[in-house]
């Protein structure tokens, strides 16, 4: 396995990791392509295709504020899921990484608590923090949401800075906060 960093929209490996996005999150949770687009040219943004033998298995888009890496986007490809890909990704990038944060719906359902326990037997620790995220898209309501960190929870510090950052700067990459 091996990440690609894409840096635009003419990468080889753009049209396969733009497939798996669209295909593995609500559409309130993406971003429009001309947002991405935008978020692209941010070198704080990491938009990795996560390959297989030169085949695109998955998706990693994260974003590295200091001191902070934001997971915003984990994807396997339907194909593959179940393989194990997804932890390989996850310990490769704790040993690669400072502050690993990442957001995930709250534990209310099946398939939210089992991603909580997958993220738990990965390391990640959840957080009592509220967080509600703002909408990428016009239209949709904020997103009540959790945070998971690894091997330690953030403090009420370092959970202010990181939303305010979320509120203030990453927001721009969303169609309803474009700056005009």
């Amino acid at each position: 396995m091996k990440f690609h960093r894409i840096k635009g929209v003419e990468d080889h490996y753009w049209e396969e990791s733009w497939v798996i996005y669209q295909s593995n999150f609500p559409s309130g949770e993406q971003r429009s392509l001309a947002d991405h687009k935008r978020a692209l040219e941010d070198d704080r943004y990491h938009c990795m295709a996560i390959l297989e033998d030169n085949q695109v298995a998955g998706i990693l888009f994260y974003w590295k504020l200091s001191p902070f890496v934001f997971a915003e986007y984990l994807a396997i490809g339907e194909a593959l899921k179940g393989q194990g890909i997804g932890s390989e990704v996850l310990s490769l990038l704790k040993q690669q990484v400072g502050r690993l944060i990442l957001e995930i719906d709250p534990p209310e359902d099946k398939v939210a608590v089992r991603r909580m326990r997958f993220y738990q037997r990965e390391g990640f620790i959840l957080n009592p923090y509220l967080h509600l995220n703002l909408p990428l898209r016009i239209g949709q309501e904020k997103l009540p949401l959790r945070i998971m960190t690894v091997e330690e929870i953030l403090s009420k510090a370092e959970y202010e800075a990181f939303s305010t950052i979320l509120m203030t700067d990453l927001i721009q990459y969303g169609e309803g906060y474009r700056e005009k």
